[in-house]
């Protein structure tokens, strides 16, 4: 029975993927992108129409013979509402987006807020929920507030360098391998390798703060903090040698680093360098395709 369900899990997947790469799709086009067959798609079809998955477009003109229906998915049929924080200054920032299933946001809120417990995160989770949220994807850094069972909705925890990592992948597709880094206060990894999120055995991986030897520098001067990231950048390229590092750090002497890495390294072993201010669009990006996974489950149960 688990392998039926893996099938058709599969099979749904290629045709909601199809129809939002498309824009739209008929049956004998659907057979065509995802080579299935024609009874396969028209049964699929019939149970993601009455779900209201996806829905008909109309009738396309045909060169010679009968119009043939085209259909579409959806976007609104199941949203994503994706919520993170991070400390800023004295306060929590709360940010809140809800995406459709093309991906497109909705909606936007964010709140500052002087501690985050219980009550302050569903006060603001409530003030985004609508009826078409399938599921709240939280990323919480530093904080333990367990909702799985506090909502109907599938409720995901993640961790925000890893969705980050993610966000970075999908950002930048044109590298198969990409790292990101934040070096702004205490130095973590997200790493991509040939599109896979390497978490290791215990989900430790790509926290520098187990290495020997990292925490050597002072943060507080543009000096230090550029020595430091190279020292991070320097043991990343050796031990990973990825195409890309997008780095999340402050007030950074960019030549510098590149100055003192070229020293070390081959211009051919370098890779390229993304400095960002923050990853918070990395990390929602993340969430959101993650998301779409639950929405799979559901639909091959």
């Amino acid at each position: 029975m688990n392998e039926i369900r893996g099938v058709r899990k599969k099979n749904v997947i290629k045709i909601i993927q199809s129809l939002v790469k498309q824009g739209g799709c008929t049956k004998n086009e659907l057979v065509f992108y995802t080579g299935l067959s024609l009874s396969t798609i028209d049964s699929l079809l019939e149970e993601m129409l009455k779900s209201n998955l996806v829905i008909k477009a109309g009738y396309r003109e045909s060169t010679g013979g009968r119009p043939s229906m085209s259909y579409t998915v959806n976007g609104e049929f199941s949203q994503t509402l994706c919520i993170y924080t991070y400390k800023h200054d004295k306060t929590i920032t709360v940010i809140g987006r809800l995406y459709n299933l093309y991906s497109e946001m909705m909606e936007e809120k964010r709140r500052d807020i002087p501690k985050l417990d219980h009550d302050a995160l569903c006060s603001f989770i409530d003030g985004m929920l609508n009826a078409q949220v399938h599921t709240i994807c939280l990323s919480l850094p530093d904080c333990n507030i367990d909702l799985k069972h506090y909502y109907k909705q599938r409720v995901l925890v993640k961790n925000d360098v890893y969705m980050g990592a993610i966000g970075a992948y999908i950002k930048h597709m044109q590298y198969d391998s990409i790292v990101l880094l934040d070096s702004k206060v205490n130095s973590r990894l997200g790493i991509v390798i040939n599109g896979h999120l390497v978490e290791g055995k215990s989900s430790i991986a790509g926290q520098i703060r187990y290495m020997p030897l990292i925490e050597n520098k002072n943060r507080r001067s543009m000096k230090g903090r550029s020595q430091l990231l190279v020292i991070e950048l320097q043991n990343i390229i050796g031990m990973l040698n990825p195409e890309a590092v997008v780095i999340c750090a402050q007030a950074i002497d960019q030549h510098y680093v590149e100055e003192e890495l070229l020293k070390i390294f081959k211009m051919n072993d370098m890779p390229h360098l993304i400095y960002i201010d923050d990853f918070i669009d990395e990390v929602m990006l993340g969430m959101e395709s993650i998301s779409k996974d639950s929405l799979f489950d559901n639909l091959s149960r």
